[in-house]
This record gives C-alpha cells, structure tokens and sequence, in this order.
C-alpha cells in the first residue's frame, strides 16, 4: 500500500498509482505517457456507463490492450464492447470484438481505435470515456464476464 502517515497530523500522504475504486478505472501516468485501466463486466454492458475519468485535451492515444479474464456471453448482430468518448463511443474510441470479449485470453487492440481517437493529432476538448455496447440489438447477461482494457496515451500540452 502506497500510504504513509508519519507526520503527527493526522495527514495521509499516498504514493504510486491510485484506483478510483469500484472497478471502474484508474489512470496510471510516466512522464508525459498515461495509462487508462477500464476494467469491464457483464453487468456493466446492460447500461450505458460513464467513467468518472476525463482525458485531457490534446491527448494523443498510443496503443491499446485487453485482457479478458471470464469470457462475456454476448447476443445480437456482431455485438462489441466500446471504449470511448462518452456518447459517442462506437465512432470515437477503441473497440473489443465479439470474437475477443467471448474467449479468455489477451491481444492488442490498437488497430481499432475510430475517430477522434485515432488521429495523430490529439483530442481537440477535453473527453469524459464512457463504456457501452455496440452493434445491432447487442446484449450482454449480466453477471458474466470480465475484462480489462488498457489504453496507453501521451499528453504533453502544459
């Protein structure tokens, strides 16, 4: 655990990365290189879900991975799990096949950034990532399946 309490003042000081808890996601940050973990669950695909995460303006996304620790049991025509910009995530964003989110295992997903998110130019606002599924008529059961999803990106405005 990253906290220390040495002061007398009753103050915690914490080091390292820090998890916004509950699952949701967490941003890990090197230099000017973050990491966005979003991690995902059956039971969170039935909604539209909002990340309390915003990505700063001007970010300019790198690479991007899942790994899929319980196989997600998907219906509908070509469902997906999208990663993206809050409303907008089956244009803008990172996208988790249905073939991926089925199957245990891990694989890049970098070739299938959309959008805003795949120009080298970064985003032109600062982004609220929202999670969702895409398709026609997708669904997910609920309490199966998880996942993780790291998307690796760079900021270096001031």
């Amino acid at each position: 655990m990253g906290f220390e309490a040495n002061t007398g003042l009753g103050v915690n000081n914490h080091y390292g990365q820090r998890d916004t808890g509950h699952g949701i996601g967490h941003i890990k940050t090197e230099g000017s290189v973050n990491e966005l973990v979003v991690d995902v669950t059956g039971d969170m695909l039935n909604d539209t879900f909002r990340l309390p995460v915003v990505l700063p303006v001007e970010s300019i996304f790198l690479d991007a991975y899942v790994d899929v620790e319980e196989a997600f049991v998907l219906g509908g025509t070509t469902p997906t799990i999208l990663v993206g910009t809050s409303g907008s995530e089956v244009t803008n964003g990172v996208v988790v096949s249905e073939t991926l989110a089925e199957a245990v295992g891990s694989a890049a997903i970098t070739g299938t950034f959309t959008g805003t998110w795949s120009v080298t130019a970064g985003l032109a606002a600062a982004t609220t990532v929202g999670v969702v599924l895409g398709g026609t008529t997708p669904t997910a059961t609920a309490g199966v399946g998880k996942a993780r999803v790291v998307i690796r990106y760079a900021n270096i405005a001031p």
